[in-house]
């Protein structure tokens, strides 16, 4: 997860001792250790939550949460995530070693995640839409779900599920549970639905605009401590101050989202072939209530008697799923190179229109 600009500034005006410390398992360094002892430079972009370490004329920029670096512009992976602890920055140890040489992260089809939430739809007594000959969307969706999470393990990515069978998950329970994963992303999996059998394609939704940072950041401090969210962030804070560090977090949280559902919907159109009806904005629970990156995508029409017909097909599921994987891939390659780009290395992309629907 991305720390806010504003814990990334107070860390900076603590001091911890020189030397590695072993957190977890690993081996960090503090930035202040860096600065004192190795005369390095540090700067944030707060808006960005970009921290640089300058070492004569090499440049480390990094972004907490995220175990990816980049190091004159290149990505490096560092074996471990930037953390906070005890109000300083922890980097780790390994990106400074010299077996970095050979650790740059590929601009390949890889999927440089952590942890992942996969979300089936429906479930239990909800069964979803129906298509014209019963099929039931929470049927499709567990299914291309489970194949998703195969995909996603092969390639090492941690993944949990809402559910993993046909049982009714609570639309609040799921958000809960990603809340508190410390994962990555959420993705939610839907099969869409209409009166008329005429709509076909594919789409893909993330958090509307009409529900404010601010609004989402009073109903989060309510419910969680910031440490839930912001790892190493102080626990010992005013509610005015967690309100602030859950607003900040959650104004970044939702360009990533958009991030997602843009890279999983050009990844869907890309590799399924079906109608592109487009990025979405909607005011859906597990959207509003998700406080790490999230999207939720529609796979098809299963009112559509064509789409119905491929959805029963278990290799369409899989090549639904290798599409999915591929967007996940490619938002996760993308925010690691945001960390060059913001830093200089690149030109940052425009972003693409976005059309905002009504919600539920």
């Amino acid at each position: 997860m991305l720390a806010t600009s504003l814990v990334m500034a107070m860390a900076l005006v603590s001091a911890a001792p020189a030397g590695n410390v072993r957190i977890d398992g690993k081996e960090y360094v503090s930035a202040s250790a860096l600065v004192a002892a190795r005369g390095m430079r540090c700067s944030v972009d707060e808006r960005a939550g970009i921290y640089t370490l300058i070492d004569g004329e090499r440049r480390y920029s990094m972004v907490p949460g995220f175990d990816v670096a980049h190091v004159d512009g290149r990505p490096v992976s560092m074996g471990a995530s930037m953390i906070f602890r005890n109000g300083d920055v922890m980097i780790p140890a390994g990106l400074f070693s010299v077996s970095n040489a050979g650790r740059w992260v590929p601009s390949d089809g890889s999927i440089p995640l952590g942890k992942v939430i996969l979300d089936p739809g429906h479930g239990g007594q909800d069964c979803g839409a129906l298509g014209p000959t019963r099929i039931r969307e929470k049927d499709v969706a567990l299914s291309v779900a489970l194949r998703l999470k195969a995909l996603l393990e092969a390639e090492g990515v941690q993944v949990v599920m809402t559910r993993s069978n046909d049982t009714f998950i609570p639309l609040l329970q799921r958000s809960e549970m990603a809340n508190r994963s410390g994962a990555d992303l959420f993705l939610s999996i839907h099969c869409n639905g209409a009166a008329s059998s005429a709509p076909s394609g594919v789409e893909t939704f993330a958090l509307t605009w009409s529900i404010t940072d601010v609004t989402r950041a009073q109903k989060a401090a309510a419910r969680l401590s910031p440490d839930d969210v912001v790892d190493g962030a102080s626990c010992n804070v005013s509610r005015g101050a967690e309100q602030a560090i859950f607003s900040a977090y959650l104004s970044e949280q939702r360009r990533q989202s958009l991030d997602l559902a843009r890279a999983l919907q050009a990844e869907m159109t890309r590799n399924l072939g079906e109608e592109d009806r487009g990025v979405k904005v909607k005011n859906l629970s597990v959207l509003r209530e998700t406080y790490v990156p999230a999207a939720l995508a529609e796979i098809g029409f299963i009112t559509h008697r064509e789409t119905e017909g491929k959805m029963r097909s278990a290799a369409w599921r899989q090549k639904i799923a290798e599409a999915l994987a591929a967007g996940l891939g490619r938002y996760a390659r993308g925010e690691a190179a945001r960390v060059g780009n913001i830093a200089g290395s690149a030109p940052y992309a425009p972003a693409s229109r976005v059309r905002q629907v009504a919600g539920r």
